[in-house]
């Protein structure tokens, strides 16, 4: 009976020992770790024959690194003692893969307690480690750039990462326990989204936005953050895991550029197209200067209603869309037809937007409705255009050098614009003029943006006599500042010239004494070939003011007075369009 008890007890054993062999891998140590015998499992999974293991030492399947450590001393000292050893080890096949198994140790010992031998069972688990080292870098990566928290379901902190805390300013210590709601404004914490927020999270529905946090001083935080609930066996959530991304400079610069671009909205028209010209929307400012409203009358249509039909259907109207798909900005001022025909220049920008990629995805026009300025100019060209044509028009730097010359100037003078450009002014002058301080003066004038209205004589080429009356206006920069000068100027015919002389003569009976000294110095004028001015005559004139206005001087006046109103009028426009 004893024995069949013993014969019962060993067979069951050995039926346990078969099961198991079938299972797993399982191999037999010496004390000494030698390999005494091993399983069909355990040989597939290091990829050896039994006889290429038996006899050999075990190490023969760990890194040379382990091999040579304390630690695997400690391991075989152990099992010689008796002492089991379970836990997943790294293990190199025949080939010097790694191998990853699932093992326990097991010392078996004999009847007075001493190991006789080990034996090994063990189980693959190389798929599930690599994908639980590859979970596990994630997680490592994640906490690396993230900012990580756990929270239990009812929203209390059970641990952060260094990222959430240094964002918000907080030590682990003094959130460890504390609710969610500690970062939050206490409007928001009251109100029913928030309940909601985490009502959802304990039905197990992940959540994701931007959120506003409040940090330890007090400061917005921005993040955008994943709550992410986590299951157990059974499905149920037992707490959230938020990762999170500091957003708060982003979102700070998208602010500005949202108030940048509502400030643009303000002022100027404002328009988005398609990359195929059709119009998606537009702001106030564009519709009012067009004319239109927007869902009835232009949005979904081609941006050519707004252009002329010789315009587009011209080349340079293709190739200015084709531009902006390619991504080209165009800028200029354009001039566009709004409702009714209705005329309206603009200067604009057509700027592409593109995505992460580079490509265009839509086109932003930023308009300024500039048809009164544009009516002007065209006004002051024509009337630029005209002067050209019936003055001499001459421009000149601060120091009075030649910048340029238009026809009847270089006609007048008998000299071609290669012959004077870059020359002083003082060449048309005659060396007296040019020496005295009273040409110093009148660039000196000129110098401090003081128009001159005078009549002079000038020296052409090969000595020719020029007798004109001129407007010299300085033209000033942004600041107020001058930066060159224009003259317009008119040659005094013959005509005028012998009319002055003769009006001088002719009435020094009627104004007695007092004309008899302006016609002298009309008779100095004329015995030293000094320039016969207006201006000298009335010096002379204003030296006998006291004896009264006779009629020739109200003439003279009258006279001058005429000719330079017509020529400061006729300039004054012009000057104040450059």
């Amino acid at each position: 009976m004893f024995f069949f008890k013993k014969w019962s007890i060993a067979k069951e054993n050995a039926a346990k020992a078969a099961a198991i062999s079938k299972s797993q891998a399982v191999t037999e140590l010496g004390l000494d770790g030698t390999i005494i015998t091993a399983n069909e499992n355990f040989l597939n999974i290091l990829g050896y024959s039994l006889a290429e293991i038996r006899g050999k030492h075990h190490s023969m399947f760990v890194d040379a690194d382990e091999r040579t450590g304390a630690a695997y001393r400690d391991f075989w000292t152990r099992l010689n003692q008796g002492e089991s050893q379970t836990a997943d080890y790294k293990r190199v096949d025949r080939h010097g893969d790694e191998v990853w198994v699932r093992a326990s140790y097991i010392p078996v010992l004999d009847s007075r307690g001493k190991p006789t031998k080990v034996i090994e069972l063990a189980a693959d688990i190389t798929a599930k480690k690599i994908e639980a080292l590859d979970h596990a870098g994630q997680v490592s990566a994640i906490e690396r750039s993230q900012a990580v928290v756990e929270f239990n379901l009812d929203g209390t902190i059970i641990s952060a990462n260094k990222n959430f805390l240094s964002a918000l300013g907080y030590a682990l210590g003094e959130v460890q326990g504390k609710h969610d709601g500690l970062f939050v404004e206490p409007l928001e914490r009251a109100g029913a989204a928030y309940r909601e927020f985490w009502a959802k999270l304990n039905r197990g529905e992940p959540q994701s936005a931007e959120c506003k946090r409040i940090s330890k001083s007090g400061k917005e935080v921005w993040l955008q953050a994943t709550f992410n609930p986590i299951a157990d066996e059974s499905g149920k959530p037992f707490k959230v895991v938020t990762f999170a991304t500091e957003i708060t400079k982003q979102k700070l610069r998208m602010a500005d550029l949202e108030g940048q671009i509502a400030a643009i909205g303000k002022v100027q028209a404002v328009v988005e197209f398609g990359m195929d010209g059709t119009v998606m929307t537009a702001n106030d400012n564009y519709l009012k200067t067009l004319g239109y409203s927007l869902a009835r009358e232009i949005q979904g249509k081609h941006h050519s209603m707004f252009v002329e039909a010789s315009e587009r259907s011209s080349a340079a109207y293709r190739e200015f869309w084709a531009r902006l798909n390619r991504g080209e900005s165009q800028t200029a001022q354009y001039k566009r037809i709004g409702k009714d025909g209705k005329v309206v220049w603009v200067q604009a920008s057509y700027n592409p937007v593109l995505d992460s990629k580079g490509k265009p995805t839509k086109v932003i026009k930023l308009a300024t409705d500039i048809t009164a300025q544009k009516i002007e100019a065209m006004e002051n060209a024509g009337r630029i255009a005209a002067l050209d044509r019936s003055q001499a028009v001459a421009a000149f730097s601060l120091d009075g050098t030649i910048l340029s010359a238009n026809e009847n100037f270089l006609k007048t003078m008998g000299y071609a614009l290669g012959e004077v450009k870059g020359k002083h002014d003082g060449m048309f002058a005659d060396s007296s003029e040019r020496q005295g301080g009273t040409y110093r003066e009148f660039w000196a004038k000129l110098n401090r943006g003081e128009s001159q209205s005078i009549e002079y004589k000038r020296i052409g080429k090969n000595g020719k006599e020029v007798w004109m009356q001129a407007l010299y206006s300085p033209i000033l920069d942004l600041t107020g500042k001058p930066f060159k000068v224009v003259t317009y100027a008119r040659e005094m015919s013959a005509t005028i010239r012998e009319f002055y002389e003769t009006m001088v003569k002719s009435s020094a009976e009627e104004a007695g004494q007092d004309f008899a000294i302006i016609a002298d110095e009309a008779d100095t004028a004329a015995s030293d070939s000094a320039p016969l001015s207006i201006q000298r005559l009335e010096e002379a004139r204003r030296r006998n003011a006291n004896a009264g206005r006779s009629t020739f001087a109200q003439l003279l006046g009258n006279i001058r007075e005429g000719f330079s109103n017509a020529m400061i009028t006729s300039t004054r426009a012009v000057t104040n369009f450059l």
